[in-house]
């Protein structure tokens, strides 16, 4: 702490000397209006023009805000600014600097939030900027509302802040400006750890919730702890959670005046959580599937090679009809509040992304069995196929596809990515036909359970085929490799039937959560309290001239791009295909006439299936196409049926529709 004190001395030294200097150069004298010479310059450089504030999304400790998006400033013209002589004008003018006053105030505030400024560097800007804005606070403690004490409770060898559950709701909904047509919410809760450094052994765990209605999927911080292991009992850890969650289900929220029902959806955890939430043996013991009541069977690991076991339900936990299942003989906190089997879904994310196709790509690349391993050559070459769809890769991919060699450092979207887009076009013709195979019936069945609203004629077929994949899994790769995450795939199918599409109750969110919670944190001292005080601080289309135009639209305007329906439709490689009835299309033009958006575009000519195992291509929308018809067509972009990822393919292209709805 010393060491933090002289720092801010020496700059507030540094500070007054700046102070003295720039009295001196420039003779400042204060003005009796107080205001400064450079706020009339700056009001006479306005000319009329003034800067609407930008309303803060969130109220101080507003937990969502850790998730909130850029900043935008709207510039508005104001006809009233230019007054006449007079005392009318005296009173205009006071108010007018008493508006830009409080607008600079906010601006400030918005600007060191965004930036992640710290106090000692905000608090050198103020004492800067006083000579000219006296009205500034001396501290950016005071101009940020910095929380002053923050109150935790000892939990084990940590501590634990509890910031409020029905307070977050009504703070992310008043953010959100839902309306009070609201009748109900569903509650989605995530709890995981979070190392903080690498060199220390820091973490914190934080419970986070997202409602079903937040369009913006930012969850918000239901409670923190922070320690140098997890949490040593889950009933401490949650205690404040299990009270706050139990009120609010049986009493509901006031909002607008009018009483919510409230329901938890689904509470998401990596399995390792998911134990320790539960109270449960871990994913490597003999009764460690939480989905089954399948006794692992150890080959040098735990492994769980059955595929119909009895399934576990909410009734049969509860009545702890598998004792081996429990830890302690004790059921989990949450027990009575929540249904301990069919509402902590299993987690995609983890499960499939980080576990099945990353220990698939281990095996090609550093495997034991040389069957199944890929000579260096082929890798090279795999790796020059990915990095050749990176033109083609589509917007709404928060990263473009990278080498095999940096299979370390890939992260679970590149993973995906590679899952159900990438990996069928750049390993075809590229492996031995069998293990091409196995991989199709995982990349297939993945791509119908991350679909919205598939029938259940698909369901099933999803849910057989990866049966189907475990199996032969374990005879490419050896009985001994069905681990924990390989074995759950077979339970993905009832996953859908409760919650739908797997990204419904996917950890993505959370987990693009924590890493704006890390950020929170700017020195190992106290970090549970750096995140509080951090938190209580927070408070288009593109026009063109040169597309072509059928004669109808000869003096319409011309885009090269839009969002429509959550995607990004544009005339560049990457996001120029679509599906247009039953075509495939390449979009050539972007127009708007009389109020109505319209996509020209240029339909395939040649269009067949791109595989034929384990089904045809056709049967979850891809193909191989190729050729251009020269005639354009022409449709409303409501029309559109849904975007597609076009890949090069040697002389042709592979189109895979996008599956997810968070890419």
């Amino acid at each position: 702490m010393s060491s933090v004190w002289s720092k801010r001395r020496r700059i507030c030294k540094l500070v007054q000397e700046a102070e003295r200097d720039i009295a001196q150069h420039f003779e400042y004298t204060q003005m009796p209006s107080s205001a400064s010479p450079l706020d009339q310059n700056a009001n006479h450089s306005l000319s009329g023009e003034t800067k609407k504030e930008h309303p803060s999304p969130v109220s101080p400790l507003s937990h969502g805000s850790v998730c909130s998006g850029s900043l935008e400033y709207h510039v508005c013209r104001d006809s009233n600014s230019v007054s006449s002589p007079g005392s009318d004008s005296s009173d205009s003018d006071c108010c007018d600097n008493e508006s830009n006053e409080s607008m600079l105030l906010h601006q400030l505030k918005d600007w060191a939030t965004t930036f992640s400024i710290s106090l000692v560097g905000l608090t050198a800007l103020l004492n800067l900027l006083r000579m000219y804005h006296p009205h500034l606070p001396r501290d950016g403690r005071t101009l940020l509302g910095t929380q002053s004490h923050v109150a935790t409770r000892k939990v084990g060898n940590g501590e634990y802040y509890h910031f409020g559950l029905e307070q977050g709701i009504h703070q992310k909904l008043k953010s959100l400006k839902i309306q009070s047509s609201l009748q109900g919410l569903k509650l989605q809760f995530n709890i995981d750890g979070l190392p903080l450094f690498r060199s220390s052994r820091t973490q914190l765990w934080p419970i986070l919730c997202l409602a079903d209605c937040d369009y913006s999927k930012s969850p918000f911080l239901v409670g923190l702890y922070c320690g140098v292991t997890k949490p040593a009992s889950v009933f401490d850890y949650l205690a404040d959670f299990v009270k706050d969650l139990t009120n609010v289900l049986e009493h509901g929220i006031d909002y607008n005046g009018k009483q919510l029902e409230v329901s938890v959806s689904a509470v998401v955890c990596d399995a390792p959580a998911r134990a320790f939430v539960k109270n449960i043996k871990s994913h490597n013991g003999y009764s460690g599937c939480d989905k089954c009541m399948q006794v692992g069977k150890w080959h040098n690991k735990m492994t769980y090679p059955e595929t119909n076991a009895r399934p576990r339900t909410d009734s049969n936990f509860c009545a702890m009809a598998d004792e081996e299942h429990h830890l302690e003989g004790k059921l989990g906190p949450l027990t009575g509040i929540v249904k301990m089997v069919s509402q902590f879904p299993l987690d995609y994310m983890h499960l499939c992304c980080l576990g099945v196709m990353r220990k698939l790509l281990l095996f090609w690349l550093k495997g034991k069995k040389l069957a199944t391993r890929l000579p260096s050559k082929t890798v090279g070459l795999v790796s020059k196929n990915l990095l050749n769809q990176r033109p083609y890769t589509p917007s709404e991919f928060s990263r473009k596809p990278r080498e095999l060699t940096e299979i370390d450092r890939w992260k679970a979207t590149e993973l995906r990515q590679f899952m159900i887009y990438t990996g069928p076009v750049v390993l075809k013709n590229c492996m031995p036909q069998e293990v091409y195979d196995n991989f199709m019936l995982f990349s297939v069945a993945m791509f119908l359970l991350l679909t919205p609203d598939i029938s259940e004629e698909k369901l099933c077929f999803a849910g057989n085929i990866l049966v189907c994949f475990v199996r032969h899994f374990g005879e490419l790769y050896g009985k001994e490799e069905i681990v924990f995450n390989v074995h759950q795939l077979v339970h993905l199918a009832d996953e859908y039937r409760r919650f739908g599409a797997l990204d419904n109750v996917s950890a993505f969110p959370f987990e693009n959560c924590l890493g704006r919670i890390k950020k929170l944190v700017r020195k190992p001292h106290q970090p549970l309290q750096q995140v509080v005080k951090r938190l209580s601080e927070m408070p288009t289309a593109l026009k063109h001239h040169n597309g072509p135009l059928p004669p109808q639209f000869g003096t319409a305007d011309q885009f090269n791009k839009i969002t429509w329906n959550e995607c990004t439709i544009s005339t560049e490689p990457g996001d120029n295909c679509i599906e247009v009835g039953h075509e495939i299309a390449v979009v050539k033009n972007i127009v708007r006439a009389e109020d109505v958006t319209y996509v020209i575009y240029q339909t395939f000519k040649h269009k067949e299936n791109s595989f034929l195992y384990p089904c045809a291509s056709s049967y979850i929308g891809s193909y191989q196409v190729s050729g251009l018809h020269s005639n354009l067509g022409v449709c409303r972009v409501e029309h559109i049926q849904r975007k597609c990822a076009l890949y090069k393919d040697r002389d042709s292209f592979i189109v895979i529709p996008l599956a997810h709805m968070f890419v």
